[in-house]
C-alpha cells in the first residue's frame, strides 16, 4: 500500500537550480530576516516558502476538533 501512495505523486523537473542568490529571494518573498536565517535551516526555509505557495488553497471541507480529537 505505501508504494501505491507514492506512485500517486507525480514528478516533475525543479524550473530552477537553488543558488544563493534565489534562495535569498525566497526568503524575502516569505518575510524572514537575515537574522531570521540563523535559527532556520536551508530545509525549514524551503518548507515555509512550499506552505506559503498553499497560502491560496481552499479545502472541500475543514477538520473541526471532533475530527482532531477522533485522531
Amino acid at each position: 500500500m505505501c508504494r501505491q501512495m507514492f506512485s500517486l505523486k507525480k514528478l516533475r523537473p525543479t524550473d530552477r537550480e537553488m543558488t544563493t542568490p534565489l534562495f535569498l529571494l525566497r526568503c524575502l518573498q516569505v518575510g524572514l530576516s537575515l537574522r531570521d536565517l540563523d535559527l532556520l535551516t536551508v530545509g525549514m526555509v524551503n518548507d515555509i516558502f512550499a506552505e506559503h505557495l498553499n497560502d491560496d488553497c481552499k479545502y472541500a471541507t475543514l477538520a473541526t476538533q471532533e475530527d482532531f480529537d477522533r485522531f
